[in-house]
Parts: structure tokens; C-alpha cells; sequence
């Protein structure tokens, strides 16, 4: 990995007194921004379907980590080697049908091992996502979690025209989050993911509203 150990070399380089001056003024809270921004990039460039966009884009997201690593590092708290030992040996731990001596026979076992392995590890706390995430992908994600423990979600009985006709706004919003919900649980049944639906669907209007405004 002569091109990863490279990057840390550049990273350590940046940060150091002789190094750039805005890469030495940054610390880990100012980089949250990028860290989310790179992601998104690195979606929309699989999107496109490019290649040579989705291998820039990973650059910049792996920079991301890496510069965090450095930071954290200077304070003493881990380094790069420690981060890639720590996914290492979670990935060896959560696929012991590969690494270990326990039989599947589908990817749904795979993915119920896997969360019951995060559920002996963390208990209640495999519930917990990023406050930052989307909402409709949270949700989509909760399911997940949720099926992969044998958990079914409560299903809502819930009548887009009870909504029509309005009501407190208590019971609006009610009514819309389970209406929201039940879209949700439909789209994970059927191996939908309605984030990435949705932002489809966003592109076609955004594509339909530069038509309509140059009419």
C-alpha cells in the first residue's frame, strides 16, 4: 500500500511547521463539513456512472480520513494504524461465516448474524444513528436494524384522505409521519431505498423546472 502510506506522508508533511497553513490552522471539528460533503460527492459520482469521478471523488473521502486520523493523532488519542486495525478485526468478527466456523445459507442470514452480533456488542445502542443523517434515510436504516434483529415494525393504518381533510395539526403531523413511515417500510420491502429514490425523482423535477423556466 506504498500510494495509502504516501498520503499519510503528505498529510504529516502539511501538518507539520513547515507544512501549509491552512491544512495546520484546520482541527477535527472544522472538517465535519468536508467529511459530509465528500460523501454526498462520491454518491452523486456513482450516480453518473463515471469511473474516473467515483475514483477522484473516493480520493478526497479517503483524504478525509486520513486527515482526521493525523489530528487525532497530535492529540495523543489514536493514529491511522490504529483506525484500519479497528475495522479489520470488526470485519473479521461480524463475518465468522467466513473467518470463523458458523454456516449460512443466504445473505439474510448474513445480515441477521451481522445485527445480532452489533446487538450483543451494543445493546440498545445499535438503535442509535447520526442526528446529521437525512430523516427518510434514518428511517430506512432504523428498519434495517430493526429486521436484521427479527423486529417487525408496528404497520400504520393510515388513509391519504383522512389527511385531505386536515384536522389539528397534531393529528396532521401524526397522520403524515406514519403515512411516511408505512412509504418507508413499503420501500425496504420491495429493496427500494427512498433516499435514493427520492433524490431521482428530485433530479427529474429540477430538469422539468429549467425546462418550464425558459419557456
Amino acid at each position: 500500500m506504498k500510494s495509502f502510506d504516501k498520503l499519510v506522508g503528505i498529510m504529516a508533511r502539511l501538518r507539520s511547521d513547515n507544512g501549509c497553513p491552512w491544512d495546520r490552522a484546520q482541527d477535527i471539528d472544522n472538517l465535519k463539513q468536508y467529511v459530509i460533503e465528500e460523501a454526498y460527492e462520491v454518491v452523486d459520482a456513482i450516480e453518473t456512472g463515471k469511473p474516473d469521478d467515483i475514483r477522484e471523488e473516493l480520493g478526497d473521502l479517503a483524504l478525509q480520513v486520513v486527515f482526521i486520523a493525523r489530528l487525532a493523532q497530535e492529540k495523543g488519542w489514536f493514529d491511522i494504524d490504529d483506525v484500519l486495525e479497528g475495522i479489520n478485526s470488526k470485519l473479521v468478527h461480524r463475518h465468522p461465516h467466513v473467518f470463523g466456523t458458523k454456516s449460512v445459507s443466504s445473505k439474510e442470514d448474513v445480515l441477521k448474524n451481522w445485527g445480532m452480533q452489533k446487538h450483543s456488542e451494543k445493546g440498545s445502542k445499535v438503535f442509535d444513528i447520526p442526528l446529521q443523517m437525512p430523516s427518510l434515510l434514518a428511517s430506512y436504516r432504523l428498519l434495517e436494524k430493526a429486521q436484521r434483529l427479527g423486529l417487525k415494525p408496528v404497520r400504520v393504518d393510515t388513509h391519504v384522505s383522512s389527511i385531505i381533510k386536515g384536522g389539528t395539526k397534531p393529528k396532521m403531523e401524526k397522520q403524515i409521519s406514519d403515512l411516511l413511515l408505512y412509504a418507508v417500510t413499503l420501500s425496504r420491502k420491495n429493496a427500494i431505498n427512498p433516499e435514493d429514490l427520492l433524490r431521482k425523482t428530485n433530479r427529474t423535477l429540477i430538469k422539468k423546472l429549467k425546462i418550464l423556466a425558459q419557456r
